[in-house]
């Protein structure tokens, strides 16, 4: 178990490995390259330690390879990968757009292809495997993908988490498709306003 700072200062718990740098953590987005598993918080350093304190979790084992995520696509953005509970977990303002199921090693893998593919670069496919080192297994609404990744064996049992993430991530939540191969990042994604923010 281990606690990284959120947004607020204040502190979750996540189940991951123990060299695992979680600069990155995203509670909601798969932001980080190995399996992370939010368990409690956000709260105080205090109140962290004292939940482990109660609770002692056990650790646990994840697959490194063959992970299978999600990604919505929605109005021209495309949304970093998502665990599949997670997605099974969100509101329905979040659940909108047309959805993708990748097989991956790594969630930057994943939306690597899935940017480019969308974005028109060349030698992407929409089923099976290219150059990538992905395997793209399908897409359709949530409720479809995630019936895709049940029948992969996935759990789509719902986790609800709340919305935090490392401050000093400056890792982007979205990128906009331009097309002709080309993406960028909307102004207001969370990272480019922590980079275009003024001195405290």
């Amino acid at each position: 178990m281990r606690s990284c700072q959120a947004g607020d200062g204040s502190c979750v718990v996540v189940r991951t490995g123990v060299h695992d740098d979680l600069g990155t953590y995203d509670s909601l987005y798969e932001a980080v390259t190995t399996p992370c598993e939010y368990l409690w918080g956000p709260g105080t350093l205090a109140d962290a330690l004292a939940w482990v304190e109660a609770q002692r979790p056990e650790g646990d084992e994840a697959p490194l390879l063959d992970r299978l995520f999600v990604l919505r696509y929605c109005d021209g953005i495309l949304y970093l990968p998502q665990a599949v509970p997670v997605a099974a977990g969100l509101d329905s303002e979040r659940a909108t757009g047309t959805w993708y199921l990748i097989r991956a090693d790594s969630p930057h893998d994943a939306v690597n292809h899935q940017r480019q593919k969308l974005a028109g670069a060349d030698g992407h496919v929409a089923r099976g495997y290219c150059g990538c080192p992905v395997e793209a297994l399908g897409e359709g609404q949530l409720p479809d993908v995630l019936t895709m990744a049940a029948a992969e064996g996935a759990s789509v049992t719902p986790i609800a988490v709340p919305d935090t993430r490392v401050t000093m991530s400056m890792t982007p939540r979205c990128n906009r498709i331009l097309g002709n191969g080309a993406w960028d990042i909307p102004p207001d994604d969370p990272s480019m306003a922590r980079l275009f923010a003024a001195p405290a």
